[in-house]
């Protein structure tokens, strides 16, 4: 019995194409590449609150890593549904602004700040804070009227990864 020419053809796709159905693909992981440390989780994140004018240290890389900073989330919010502002929130690493943000209150008559009471910081590269270098987070009051505390109160959320330097 003979086989013809298609026939070897037809099996030879056939082949090949089941064999490359099941070849496995490559595994990519948070982020892709050799950034990432090894060993315990590499994310963190960290929430908080700030009052006013007012500074926080968010954290102090390890020796051995970088931290990079990936999102930031930040609320402005009062007691006083009457309260209106805005304020400017930057992150600092080792004392010098890498990031700002404004976040506003508008008040019941939602006349007076053109600012968003949340705002968001979303990188894909992120920020990178080097062995042994400090965050911080810091707030300015920029307006304020008829607040609670006489401040506008800033609630945040920072998160990212560990990293090799």
């Amino acid at each position: 019995m003979q086989t013809s020419r298609f026939q070897l053809g037809l099996m030879a796709t056939l082949a090949v194409g089941l064999g490359f159905s099941l070849s496995s693909s490559e595994a990519v992981g948070y982020p892709a590449g050799a950034a990432v440390s090894m060993g315990t989780n590499p994310l963190f994140a960290k929430a908080g609150g700030l009052e006013g004018n007012d500074t926080q240290i968010l954290l102090t890389a390890p020796s051995d890593q970088r931290v990079v900073v990936t999102d930031l989330t930040v609320s402005a919010w009062d007691e006083s549904v009457s309260c209106k502002g805005s304020g400017q929130i930057d992150l600092l690493v080792d004392g010098v602004p890498v990031a700002s943000l404004i976040a506003g209150l508008y008040g019941p008559s939602q006349s007076y700040s053109s600012y968003s009471p949340v705002a968001r910081l979303e990188l894909q590269s992120g920020i990178p804070v080097g062995p042994e270098q400090t965050l911080t987070i810091q707030t300015a009051q920029r307006t304020e009227s008829s607040c609670f505390s006489s401040d506008i109160d800033f609630r945040y959320t920072v998160s990212g990864y560990h990293a090799q330097p």
